[in-house]
Formats: C-alpha cells, sequence, structure tokens
C-alpha cells in the first residue's frame, strides 16, 4: 500500500512539474529575441590572452642602435593577460561609431652577454636588466553599412588611433661606456605616442536568433610628420546572446604596426625617440556584451 501510496505521488509530482514547465516552454519558444545587428549601444568588457613579439631601435647621434626584440632579449613575457575596452553607438541604421583601448603592459627580468646601442649610449659585456614595457592601443572606427539588411551588415570602415609607447630600462654590466652611461650602469626612459590610421571593411551576420559572427580588416602605409607607419589590423568575432540584454563574446585580433621615426629637432635625447617600432601581437578575447 506504501509503495502504491509512493508511485502515487511520484506520478502526480512529475504530472505537476510537466503542467507547470509547458507554459514556460511554450513561452520561450515564443519569445521574440532582438536583432543585435542594430543596436544602439553595446559595451564589451574582455580579458585578453595576448601574444606579443614587438620589437625596438633607438638610433644616436652617430647612427643606428640595436634592434632589440623584447622577448628574446629582455626576457619580456611573449604572452600575457591582458584587460580590453569596446564600445559601439550607431546613431543611424547605416551609420556607425566604435572605441575601444586595448591595455597592454609587461616587465621582465633577465642576464645575458652581448653589447646594445641604445640611442648615444653603449652597454656591453655581463649585462643584468630590468625593464618595463607599456604598447597600450587606443582605436576609433567610424563605420559606414553599404548592406544593411535584417541577416547582414556590410560597409567600410575608417579607423584612426594612437599607440602609447613606454619603454624603461635598468640595467648593469661588467663594461659600460656612453654620455649617460656611469660605474656600469644605465637607466633610461623611452616614451612616444604613435598616431595610426587604417581604411577598410567590415562585415557582421546573424546566424540565427542569438548566434553572431563577424569580421574586420584595415589597412594604411604614409608618412605624416617623423612618423613613416605601416599599418594593418583585423579581427573575427562570435557572439551568442543570453537574452536582449547580455551577451558573451569570443574573437581574435590582430596588429601589425611598424613606425620608422626620424630624429625630432630640438628633442632631448634621454626621452625622444628616434628609430623604429615594430608593434606586433595578437589576442584571444573572452568577454561580455552589454546591450543599452
Amino acid at each position: 500500500m506504501i509503495r502504491k501510496v509512493v508511485r502515487l505521488a511520484g506520478w502526480a509530482t512529475v504530472a505537476a512539474l510537466a503542467l507547470v514547465a509547458s507554459p514556460r516552454l511554450s513561452a520561450q519558444d515564443t519569445t521574440t529575441y532582438k536583432n543585435h545587428l542594430y543596436d544602439k549601444l553595446q559595451v564589451n568588457l574582455n580579458f585578453s590572452m595576448v601574444l606579443n613579439s614587438g620589437d625596438t631601435r633607438v638610433d644616436g647621434n652617430a647612427g643606428r642602435g640595436t634592434t632589440i626584440n623584447f622577448k628574446d632579449v629582455f626576457g619580456i613575457s611573449g604572452t600575457s593577460v591582458q584587460p580590453a575596452l569596446g564600445l559601439a553607438w550607431k546613431p543611424g541604421r547605416h551609420t556607425e561609431i566604435d572605441l575601444g583601448y586595448q591595455f597592454l603592459n609587461q616587465s621582465g627580468t633577465r642576464s645575458f652577454d652581448t653589447t646594445l646601442y641604445i640611442g648615444n649610449d653603449t652597454l656591453s659585456g655581463a649585462i643584468s636588466a630590468d625593464s618595463k614595457l607599456g604598447e597600450s592601443n587606443a582605436t576609433f572606427q567610424f563605420k559606414y553599412s553599404i548592406l544593411a539588411a535584417e541577416k547582414h551588415n556590410i560597409g567600410l570602415a575608417l579607423g584612426l588611433g594612437a599607440i602609447f609607447f613606454d619603454f624603461t630600462l635598468d640595467a648593469t654590466a661588467t663594461g659600460c661606456d656612453g654620455p649617460n652611461c656611469a660605474s656600469g650602469a644605465l637607466n633610461t626612459t623611452r616614451k612616444l605616442t604613435v598616431p595610426t590610421g587604417s581604411l577598410g571593411a567590415f562585415g557582421r551576420w546573424r546566424l540565427g536568433d542569438r548566434w553572431y559572427v563577424g569580421a574586420d580588416a584595415r589597412g594604411l602605409g604614409g608618412k605624416v610628420d617623423r612618423y613613416d607607419v605601416s599599418i594593418f589590423e583585423g579581427n573575427v568575432a562570435g557572439e551568442y546572446f543570453l537574452s536582449n540584454r547580455w551577451g558573451l563574446g569570443l574573437s581574435w585580433y590582430y596588429t601589425n604596426v611598424t613606425v620608422n621615426i626620424d630624429q625630432a629637432s630640438g628633442g632631448t635625447p634621454t626621452e625622444d625617440l628616434g628609430g623604429s617600432i615594430g608593434f606586433a601581437y595578437s589576442s584571444v578575447r573572452l568577454g561580455v556584451v552589454g546591450v543599452f
């Protein structure tokens, strides 16, 4: 008897759950999902795995300095986790303004035997070096949609931005000479804000109620003032929206910027950077998308 009662209670519970769940499932099936191709405002917060392979060369008055790969020479990690922010605003169906900021700040410590020419200084022998590197990247894009449909949004993009280069070296060596080198030590900081610009195209597609994919590619080369710049930027991305307000994003970004810089007239040798910077990184970004 008790077993029959337990069985009946079990079947009744299952039936009750089915009755409760049925309206909910029906409601889910009839949910209207927003088309996020044309959101008025999107905000992205990402954590990115950055693979950095940049280098630099600081020229002195007497000629070219040593081209230094940050990873190979100074032991700055080629891989690090960095935050990235993004904002996309659509004032109209065919126009969009994107802002982005990729943080990139690293440090390294290494001992090695070589000779380095950095500006007017020479560091030679058994070198022990502590270094800090900043190459954060700010971007601005204006996008114009040529094909703006319900399932796709394709158009042209104009990009502007800046790389905030900041390199500090604190090193000692068994042999050292130069006007800024004393007692076998060299402490120098080089800072430069590099302007960037690019032209290209973008595309974004809606694959289902919640799934979206997209790609961007831009490039440009030319000389502005004392900067001779070559730029390529691109990314591919996928998004899944949990609701009409929140979503998750996974993307891959690639940036390659080569800058050759003429010496500035009247620049101070300890602060000004004349030479070249190779800013090359790729990153895998995972983050949250908010719609407002």
